[in-house]
This record gives structure tokens, C-alpha cells and sequence, in this order.
């Protein structure tokens, strides 16, 4: 019985749940958002991002420019948010409509939304990414402390 769950079972979710804390107390504390507006903008900011950072030549053109031209940016429907996050397509609806009114996000022409701007410029969000950054390689060191080896 003792051998059906793999080794590195147990620590790797240890380390994995310390990870996702340390990421809950850097964004919600970065935001001052709950973590449901925290997926929301997370699944959004993903997409906004993703049509670029993903397409090699897009990336090495606008990867460092302090604002990336909204043609090469993404954006995302309410339903395939709802879809994303498993939350309520209501729940959605009324939570975008929210973050809207912060000024966070936008409705372009198709009633799509994406992140407003590249807030990569702004000195506290670049401090917030370190720190997750920081929270990843706590993972990595506390998954090697517990002797799970890495792939």
C-alpha cells in the first residue's frame, strides 16, 4: 500500500501549495484585489500578451518597448474568461464590468477585453513580478530540499 503514491507525490504538492501562496499574497497585496478580480485579470493579462511574447519575431521587436502597439496585442471574450476560470458567466460579466470601471482593463470594438496598458514600466509592478520570480526559485530550492528531483 505504501507504494502507491510516487515519491515525490507528497513533497512536490507541499512545495506546490507554498508557491501558490506566496503568488496569492504577492498579487493581492501588489492589487489590493481578492483572488477572484486576481484570476479574472490574470487569464485577461495572459491573453493580452500572448499573440507576441509567443510569436518569436513579435517578441524580439516589442519585448522591451514601454508600450506594445494594441494591433500585436491580444484580447479575450467574457465567455472564454468564464470558460478559463470555471467561474460563473455571470460572475464574469459583472466582475470585468468592475475592472473596467478601475481602469485595468478595456472593451475593445467586439466587446472583447485586454489589459488598458503595459504597466512593465511602472517600478512597483516590475518589483512584483521579482518577487514572483523569487517565489518560483523558493519552489525549485524547497522541491530540491525535499529530494524531488526536477525535470
Amino acid at each position: 500500500m505504501a507504494d502507491d503514491v510516487p515519491p515525490f507525490t507528497r513533497p512536490a504538492a507541499f512545495a506546490a501549495a507554498e508557491l501558490v501562496l506566496d503568488i496569492f499574497y504577492i498579487v493581492t497585496k501588489r492589487y489590493e484585489l481578492d483572488l477572484e478580480a486576481i484570476w479574472i485579470l490574470t487569464v485577461i493579462g495572459h491573453e493580452t500578451m500572448r499573440p507576441w511574447i509567443l510569436d518569436p519575431a513579435l517578441a524580439k521587436k516589442h519585448m522591451t518597448d514601454a508600450q506594445v502597439p494594441d494591433e500585436v496585442r491580444g484580447s479575450i471574450s467574457r465567455l472564454m474568461v468564464a470558460d478559463r476560470t470555471g467561474l460563473p458567466r455571470e460572475t464574469v460579466r459583472r466582475r470585468i464590468a468592475e475592472l473596467c470601471e478601475t481602469g485595468l482593463i478595456a472593451r475593445d470594438d467586439k466587446g472583447n477585453v485586454r489589459f488598458t496598458a503595459d504597466r512593465v514600466v511602472d517600478p512597483s509592478y516590475q518589483e512584483g513580478v521579482a518577487e514572483i520570480h523569487s517565489a518560483v526559485e523558493r519552489y525549485r530550492k524547497r522541491l530540491a530540499s525535499l529530494g524531488v528531483q526536477q525535470t
